[in-house]
């Protein structure tokens, strides 16, 4: 008998421990937060470009990155993103959205970039310009190396991103994960929070990728998950911060922006705060291509 309950026991006490552990990993999953005691907090309001140059400046910052641009190769894909990368990289001086390919505007408008000359991908060995292809450097990579391809969408809490590619033989994103799938190089994927969202990028792919009929303009998706590298890791480029968003949006240049909440000790935040105020007044992209045109 004191068998047969001991049994039982165990077998609660074990159903019991794994209903927990399930538990504990759908509060993960759906990014419960660790409570922590700050000493010290402020919000950061940053424009679309503001987070946009803060991810480029972090990016520059990160020593994985210093290490390829001594010791390696760095490639720049095309990208709005990526031009403010290629300014702090490679010191881009190209007419803002030659160095952009597929353009999302409104459809009331015409295309800003029209007529522009575009801009060939920008392949760094050890921190120099070099006179190669795109397919070329890719072939060339190794385990270490980088190149930058933004996204359209980027899921934070899942670590993912999604391309939008309207190419069919899957264009530039294609190309480079022939290679980052096998492990010759690493894709980091540059992406504003501005392009958040809650749904699972891989259940949207198998949508937008699916053999049917679709209307002139509609584009596959393109789905990694991982290497996403946003305005919060910027921020912890520069400081032993947490960062957390606390709005999306607003009006009078803020649409489209994010708010962030910068926790830590009041010397770490303030460390936070020197580098926002570096960014401040960062014009807008379509005004930088105006400028360019005058």
């Amino acid at each position: 008998m004191r068998t047969i309950n001991y049994i039982l026991l165990t077998a609660i006490a074990l159903s019991f421990s794994s209903c927990m552990q399930q538990l504990k990993e759908k509060k993960e999953a759906a990014g419960t937060i660790p409570q922590k005691a700050y000493e010290y907090m402020t919000t950061a309001r940053l424009t679309v470009s503001e987070s946009k140059r803060l991810i480029a400046k972090g990016i520059a910052a990160n020593k994985d990155v210093k290490d390829r641009l001594e010791n390696g190769i760095v490639i720049i894909t095309l990208g709005t993103t990526n031009t403010y990368l290629a300014e702090e990289l490679a010191g881009l001086s190209a007419p803002r959205g030659s160095f952009v390919t597929g353009r999302i505007f409104p459809s009331s408008k015409e295309d800003f970039a029209r007529g522009m000359k575009r801009q060939s991908e920008i392949v760094l060995m050890k921190g120099k310009p070099a006179d190669i292809s795109y397919a070329d450097a890719l072939a060339r990579m190794n385990a270490k190396d980088i190149v930058f391809k933004g996204a359209n969408m980027v899921n934070y809490a899942k670590r993912q991103a999604a391309v939008c590619v309207g190419a069919p033989d899957g264009g530039t994103v294609a190309k480079l994960r022939k290679y980052t799938d096998e492990g010759k190089g690493r894709w980091i994927v540059p992406v504003g929070l501005e392009k958040e969202t809650t749904q699972d990028l891989f259940e949207i792919q198998k949508i937008t990728n699916g053999d049917i009929q679709r209307g002139k303009g509609t584009v596959r998706l393109n789905v990694t998950q991982g290497n996403i590298y946003t305005e919060i890791e910027a921020m912890k480029e520069f400081a032993d911060v947490d960062v957390h968003v606390t709005a999306k949006g607003g009006v009078d240049g803020a649409e489209g922006g994010v708010s962030l909440l910068i926790c830590g000790t009041k010397a770490e935040v303030e460390k936070a705060e020197n580098i926002v105020k570096q960014l401040q007044g960062e014009p807008a992209f379509i005004e930088s291509v105006s400028d360019s045109k005058n």
